[in-house]
C-alpha cells in the first residue's frame, strides 16, 4: 500500500498545474486529496482545521493559501459564510482526483479504493494532524510535526510527509542516487529530490526536520551524514513486529484452560497489549498493529489450533480497538477480532507488520478485516467451499486454513515461516499497477527480480511498436495485464506462472502483428483486421439470411429459423473446404519455394567447389581457387611496388625526356624490390606465405614513406608558401593580432599548404602517366591505298569523272 500512496502522490504532483506551485499548495492538494472520500472529489474542511494542518493562521490561510490554490487550477474551493459573512467552512475539490476517475483508467489516482484513503489519512494524521479532543468521539491526538508552525512550516511538513511515505521497513529512506555537487551531502540532495527544490533550498529544511526529531541520522558512525532514518517507521514496525511474537510463559492451554479466575488479572498485567492497555497515551507514529489497525489472522501456523475466542463479524462499527477484556465472559479470556494477544494465539513472523506497506481500514462502519483477509468471504458459494476443504468445518477467522484449500484472488494460504514481501520495482509502478497488490506474494526477491527481467524484457519488444515515448509502452502493458485479470474466472494462485502464460504473452486475434486480443497496440484502438473478420462473418450471416426469405418466402416463423441454420451450415462448410484448398495450395507453393531454394543453394555449393577446384593462373598449383596465396600476395606487392616507384619517380624526373624517365624507373624500381625482397619471415621461417605476407607488409610501409616524404618537399615548395602566405593574409585581414588569430590564422595556412601539396602531387602523378604513354611505341597505321587496293588501281580521268557525274545525275 505504500508504494501505491507514494505513487499516487507523485501522480498528483506531476500534474502540470501544480507547476511551479508554492509548497503550501502542494501540501493542500495532498490533504484534500487524503481526507476525499471513495465517490467523489469534494471535500470540505473548516478553515481553522486546514490552517493546523498547515500550520499557519486561519487568516493567513484565507488571504494566501486558498487564493493560491484557486489560482493554480488544482482544485476548485467555494467558501462557506455564516450570517456574519466570516469564512467559516471551505468546499473543495480536487481536480486531477475527479478526472483520474471520470477516465476509469489506471492512474494512480483511480485506483485508490476507500481503505486506501482511509490508511492515508490516518498516516497524515500522525505526521501533520494539529490533534483535537471531541466531546462525544474518541480524541486524535497531535502528530509528532505538530509543533512545526510558523513561516516555512508547510515546506518542513510536506518534507517530512515524503519522507515517511519513502522510508522502508527499518525507517531508512532511499537516498537519491548520482553524483554530488560539490560541499553538500547525499541527504541534502534526497530531500532537494522530494521536494523538487535545489540542494540549497533543501538544507535548512533537513537542519530543521532534524531539530524537531522528525529524521536522524542513519548510523553516522558508519555513514556520516549520507543516510537518513524516520524514527517513526522503526519504531511503528518494531511495535507491530513485537506484538506478533509469542509470550515465552503463557500456552494456548493457558487461555482455554481451568484457570479462569487468573486469566484477567494475567492477561491485563502481562499483556501489555498496546491496542487494549490504557496505562499510557501514545509518544509516536501510529502505524500497523499498534492502535489502529488489525493483524492478519491468516498468518497462524497450520500447526497452532486456534482459540481467538468468540468474534462478533456483525458488529456494524468498529473502532478496531477494544479498550480491555470482557471479564464476564465464560469462555477463554480473549479480546475480541483484533490483532491477537501473543497468549492466545502464536502469530508467525510474516505478518501485516512486516509488510512494506499499512494494513487494515481506519474507516468506522467498515468491515474490521484488513482488506486481504476477507477477500472472498462474501461471496455466495465461498462457504460450502471452506466447509469442504475444511472436512466439514467451518473454520473461524482466527483459524488456519490447509495449504491446499488457499481461497482469494492471488493470495496463496501461507502454511507459517518467515516471508518477505516483496516490491513493485519503481520502473514498473505503472506497468504491474494491476497486479501491484499480487506482487508482494511472490515471497522470494529474487523471484521477483527474475519477473522483474521478464516483464522489462516485454516493455522492450513492446517499445519497438509504439516508440520510445515515455510511459506509452507501460501503458499498453498495464492494460493487457487489466484485460487478463478481468477475464480469469479463477483466481490467480500463482503470479509468476500467470504473467509467463497468460499475462505477458501477446494474443494475436488475426495476422497483424500489432494486434492484442482485438486491440491495436500502438494506436490503442480496436483491430480494423479483427474487425474486417468479423465484418465478413456478419456479412455472411446477412447474406445467408437474404438467400433464405428469398427462397422460402412463405415459411413460417419457426420453421424459418431451422432453414437458415441448415443454409448458414452449408454456406460455413463450403467457405471452410474453399480455404482448406486454398491452405492446400499455399502450402504447395511454399514447399515448392523451399525446394528452390535449397536447389539454389545446391548450384551454389557446386560452383564453389568448381571455383576452388581450379588451379592458380601463376604458378599453376592445383585446388588453389585460381590463385594461391602466395601468387596472390605476390600480385598485392607488386601493385604497392609500382606505386611507390611512380610517386619517386614523378618527384624527381623531368617527364619531357622519356628515356631520362625510363632509366630512373628501371633503376627506382630494382632498389625499391632490393628493399622489399630483402625482407624475411617474421619467425625467420621458410613458409612461402609468410615470406609473402612480410614483403606485402614491407611494400606498404615504403609506399607510406616515400608519401609522406613528396608530400614533405611539396609543402615546402613555392606554390604552396604562395598559397599558405595568401591564406594566412586574408584570414588576418581584418582581425585584430592577437595571439588566437594568430593561431588561427597558422592553422589555416598549414591547411593550405596541405591541399595544394596533394594536388601537385597528383599533377605529378598524373603527367608521369601521360609521359609514359605517350612513349609507347604505336603500330603505323596502313595507308589508304592499302587498305582500298580495289580502289586505288583505278584511274582518275575525265571520262571516268563524266560517266560518274552522268550516273549520278541519272
Amino acid at each position: 500500500m505504500r508504494s501505491a500512496l507514494l505513487s499516487s502522490v507523485w501522480t498528483l504532483f506531476a500534474d502540470p498545474r501544480l507547476d511551479g506551485a508554492s509548497d503550501p499548495v502542494r501540501l493542500t492538494s495532498v490533504l484534500v486529496l487524503a481526507k476525499a472520500p471513495a465517490a467523489s472529489a469534494h471535500v470540505i474542511t473548516m478553515s481553522r482545521d486546514l490552517a493546523g494542518w498547515l500550520g499557519y493562521g486561519v487568516s493567513h490561510v484565507l488571504h494566501t493559501v486558498v487564493p493560491d490554490v484557486r489560482a493554480s487550477g488544482i482544485a476548485t474551493c467555494v467558501p462557506a459564510r455564516d450570517s456574519a459573512g466570516w469564512t467559516h467552512a471551505l468546499d473543495f475539490e480536487l481536480l486531477p482526483l475527479k478526472e483520474a476517475r471520470g477516465q476509469q483508467g489506471l492512474n494512480p489516482l483511480s485506483l485508490l479504493s476507500r481503505r486506501d484513503l482511509a490508511t492515508f489519512l490516518r498516516f497524515c494524521e500522525a505526521v501533520l494532524c494539529p490533534g483535537w479532543a471531541p466531546r462525544d468521539r474518541p480524541a486524535t491526538p497531535a502528530g509528532f510535526l505538530a509543533k512545526r508552525r510558523g513561516r516555512g512550516s508547510a515546506t518542513d511538513r510536506l518534507a517530512m510527509l515524503l519522507l515517511a511515505l519513502s522510508a522502508r521497513a527499518d525507517g531508512g529512506v532511499p537516498m537519491a542516487p548520482g553524483r554530488l555537487p560539490k560541499g553538500y551531502t547525499r541527504s541534502e540532495a534526497t530531500v532537494a529530490k522530494l521536494l523538487g527544490c535545489s540542494v540549497d533550498e533543501a538544507r535548512p529544511v533537513l537542519k530543521r526536520l532534524l531539530v524537531l526529531g522528525g529524521v536522524a541520522w542513519d548510523r553516522p558512525e558508519r555513514y556520516g551524514e549520507d543516510r537518513l532514518l524516520v524514527p517513526a517507521i522503526r519504531d511503528a514496525y518494531q511495535r507491530a513486529r513485537t506484538a506478533s511474537k509469542p509470550a515465552p510463559e503463557q500456552s494456548v492451554e493457558d487461555a482455554s484452560g481451568s484457570s479462569a479466575s487468573a486469566a484477567p488479572e494475567e492477561l491485563d498485567a502481562g499483556a501489555g497489549c498496546a491496542r487494549c492497555g490504557e496505562e499510557g497515551e501514545r509518544e509516536s507514529l501510529v502505524l500497523a498493529g499498534d492502535g489502529w489497525a488489525q493483524l492478519s489472522f491468516e498468518d497462524v501456523p497450520v500447526e497452532v489450533p486456534a482459540a481467538c475466542g468468540v468474534q462478533e463479524p456483525e458488529v456494524e462499527a468498529s473502532s478496531q480497538v477494544k479498550t480491555g477484556v470482557d471479564g464476564s465472559s465464560g469462555e477463554a479470556v480473549a479480546a475480541g477480532p483484533h490483532a491477537a494477544h501473543p497468549p492466545v494465539v502464536t502469530l508467525s513472523s510474516s505478518s501485516a507488520g512486516d509488510l512494506d506497506c499499512f494494513s487494515g481500514s481506519a474507516v468506522l462502519g467498515e468491515d474490521p478485516l484488513r482488506e486481504r483477509a476477507g477477500a472472498y468471504e462474501d461471496l455466495p458459494g465461498a462457504t460450502e467451499v471452506l466447509d469442504a476443504a475444511a472436512g466439514g468445518a467451518v473454520p473461524l477467522r482466527g483459524e488456519q486454513l490447509s495449504a491446499s484449500t488457499g481461497w482469494g484472488w492471488g493470495s496463496p494460504v501461507r502454511t507459517g515461516g518467515s516471508v518477505r514481501p516483496v516490491g513493485v520495482p519503481d520502473d514498473l509502478t505503472v506497468a504491474l499497477a494491476p497486479v501491484a497488490w499480487l506482487w508482494a506474494g511472490l515471497g522470494r526477491a529474487s523471484t521477483g527480480a527474475w519477473l522483474a527481467k521478464t516483464v522489462r524484457r516485454e516493455l522492450v519488444r513492446l517499445r519497438s511498436f509504439v516508440g520510445d515515448s515515455e510511459g506509452v509502452a507501460e501503458r499498453r502493458l498495464a492494460e493487457r495485464l487489466k484485460r487478463r485479470l478481468d477475464r480469469q474466472r479463477t483466481p490467480v494462485q500463482d503470479l509468476a506462472a500467470w504473467l509467463i502464460r497468460r499475462g505477458l504473452p501477446q494474443n494475436n486475434g488475426c495476422w497483424s502483428n500489432l494486434c492484442d486480443d482485438g486491440i491495436r497496440i500502438d494506436s490503442g484502438g480496436t483491430c480494423p483486421s479483427c474487425d474486417c473478420l468479423i465484418g465478413d462473418r456478419r456479412g455472411l450471416r446477412q447474406i445467408v439470411a437474404t438467400e433464405v426469405a428469398a427462397q422460402h418466402p412463405q415459411v413460417a416463423a419457426g420453421e424459418w429459423r431451422g432453414a437458415y441454420e441448415e443454409a448458414l451450415r452449408a454456406k460455413f462448410d463450403y467457405q471452410s473446404a474453399v480455404d482448406a484448398v486454398r491452405w492446400e495450395r499455399a502450402a504447395e507453393r511454399q514447399v515448392a519455394f523451399y525446394a528452390a531454394v535449397e536447389e539454389q543453394k545446391a548450384q551454389l555449393a557446386e560452383e564453389k567447389e568448381r571455383r576452388a577446384a581450379r588451379p592458380c593462373e601463376d604458378c599453376g598449383r592445383t585446388e588453389a581457387a585460381g590463385l594461391c596465396p602466395v601468387c596472390s600476395l605476390s600480385r598485392s606487392t607488386k601493385a604497392l611496388v609500382d606505386q611507390a616507384v611512380d610517386i619517386a619517380v614523378a618527384v624527381r624526373a623531368d617527364v619531357d625526356d622519356p628515356q631520362a624517365v625510363a632509366a630512373l624507373t628501371a633503376q627506382v624500381g630494382e632498389d625499391t624490390w632490393a628493399v622489399v625482397r630483402g625482407a624475411g619471415a617474421p619467425d625467420g621461417a621458410g613458409d612461402p606465405v609468410c615470406r609473402a605476407f612480410a614483403e606485402k607488409d614491407l611494400a606498404q610501409k615504403v609506399l607510406e614513406q616515400r608519401r609522406q616524404r613528396a608530400l614533405q618537399r611539396l609543402r615546402e615548395s613555392g606554390p604552396a608558401e604562395m598559397e599558405a602566405a595568401h591564406v594566412r593574409r586574408m584570414t588576418l585581414h581584418g582581425m585584430f593580432p592577437t595571439e588566437k588569430n594568430r593561431e588561427r590564422a597558422e592553422k589555416a595556412a598549414a591547411k593550405a599548404r596541405e591541399r595544394v601539396a596533394q594536388d601537385l602531387l597528383r599533377e605529378f602523378l598524373g603527367d608521369l602517366a601521360r609521359a609514359r604513354a605517350a612513349a609507347l611505341p604505336r603500330e603505323r597505321p596502313p595507308a589508304w591505298s592499302e587498305r582500298c587496293s580495289d580502289l586505288a588501281g583505278r584511274p582518275l580521268d575525265e571520262d571516268t569523272v563524266a560517266v560518274g557525274a552522268g550516273a549520278g545525275s541519272a
